[in-house]
């Protein structure tokens, strides 16, 4: 007796056509829809508050009563016709020149520090960019005590030296003392990219430039300074714009004092906009700042690709 065994029919694919996504939305489209956020939040965050200063500056606004009047450049002539616009605005420059001088010294000497192989280097290392990850309240607070002219650091100094403590945040040295402690903060960036570049310098220059009888500062001058002219030139913008909009270190450390000794434009533009109620002014005025950074930040690069451009010329 034989028994027939039922064989189950072939599953047969679904013939039912499914309409792919492509073929519902063109592929520029998705793609717009994927940059339609970021679009809308660069809008949101960045276009418009830039918009609404501008128009702000251009207006005399009341944050009380919430009206404002149209006064066209009238703030710009305002403040450009001030003579506390023009001293904050000197030193703030002499601020950017301090931070700048101080944090490439302390930068460049860092990054050909940690390019040398030593006992210790991994250590070093990591050490160098705690400044960095500081919050800039906590640097304040720190220095805040190693300034104090009773307890701190430099009192013990000049204790050891037999020197009367003296307030290194006077009127004459407040400006260099935020300086050190900004380029302390900011430094450890520079060195690492310094540093990046340093590394990849081939070994055989250096050793066919002491063939050759080139001294220390001739291959720093002919060997490093060509490679790490541009992270420089890109580490002294950043610095330098940094320290000419630098407010929260001056805030919590000095507070524009003592006597306005310190109170950058930066600081100036706070007073006039927050304490003394005047939005078309601290606007105007910080759009004049913006100016400045740029027309140094050009005028930098400018110089910097014409020496650069004349080195090239000179080795050829």
């Amino acid at each position: 007796m034989t028994s027939t065994a039922t064989v189950a029919p072939p599953h047969t694919p679904s013939t039912t056509p499914r309409a792919r996504f492509s073929s519902r939305i063109s592929t520029n489209r998705f793609g717009l829809l994927l940059v339609a956020p970021v679009v809308l939040l660069t809008v949101v965050i960045v276009i418009y508050p830039v918009a609404y200063s501008l128009w702000i500056s251009l207006t005399s606004s009341n944050p009380i009563t919430g009206r404002s009047r149209f006064v066209g450049l009238e703030n710009y002539a305002t403040a450009l016709g001030s003579g506390e616009f023009w001293r904050t605005l000197t030193l703030t420059l002499f601020y950017v020149v301090c931070v700048t001088v101080m944090g490439t010294v302390v930068a460049l000497g860092s990054a050909l520090l940690l390019r040398e192989k030593f006992l210790g280097r991994r250590v070093l290392m990591a050490l160098i960019v705690l400044p960095w990850a500081l919050s800039t309240y906590a640097a304040a607070v720190v220095f805040r005590y190693v300034y104090s002219p009773q307890f701190g650091f430099s009192a013990a100094v000049s204790e050891r030296l037999g020197l009367d403590p003296s307030n290194i945040l006077a009127q004459g040295s407040v400006i260099p003392a935020l300086a050190l402690v900004h380029a302390w903060q900011f430094a450890p960036l520079g060195a690492y990219f310094l540093l990046a570049t340093l590394q990849m310098i081939p070994e055989d220059l250096y050793k066919l430039a002491k063939v050759d009888g080139v001294r220390l500062m001739g291959r720093f001058r002919y060997v490093t300074l060509p490679y790490i002219r541009l992270p420089m030139a890109i580490f002294l913008v950043l610095i330098g714009g940094q320290a000419a909009t630098a407010f929260d270190l001056i805030y919590f450390l000095t507070s524009g004092g003592p006597g306005g000794s310190s109170r950058t434009l930066s600081f100036f533009i706070y007073e006039e906009t927050f304490q003394n109620q005047r939005l078309g002014s601290g606007a105007a005025m910080s759009w004049i700042l913006l100016v400045v950074v740029v027309a140094l930040t050009v005028g930098y690069y400018k110089v910097a690709l014409r020496v650069g451009n004349r080195d090239m010329k000179e080795e050829t």
